[in-house]
């Protein structure tokens, strides 16, 4: 699959210092198996089990960008989020995910 190659690329190029796998995949390309090619440590969208494990113990290498992204934005707004409910809603078909 010349998507993995490709990310296998990226993770030995020191140059890259992120790399970010826009979801959803197409329907015949194996979502598990591309998220699991990116380097942990290349990983910006907390995807890679590693990096999900490490969220949940509460020591993150990265915050996932979207909700993440909100906050701040939110944040730099003076909006405020104290005892708020927030949902993050998208148009992207359903899948697997750690935070569902």
């Amino acid at each position: 699959m010349q998507l993995l190659g490709l990310i296998g690329e990226l993770n030995r190029d020191p140059a890259v210092h992120g790399i970010l796998v826009q979801l959803p995949l197409p329907e015949q390309v194996d979502q598990t198996r591309v998220l699991d090619a990116v380097d942990p440590a290349k990983d910006v969208d907390a995807f890679h089990p590693e990096n999900v494990g490490r969220l949940v113990q509460g020591r993150p290498r990265f915050l996932p960008c979207t909700p993440h992204g909100i906050q701040q934005l939110l944040l730099r707004r003076n909006i405020p989020i104290a005892r708020s409910n927030v949902v993050v809603l998208g148009a992207a078909r359903s899948w697997a995910s750690p935070w569902h």
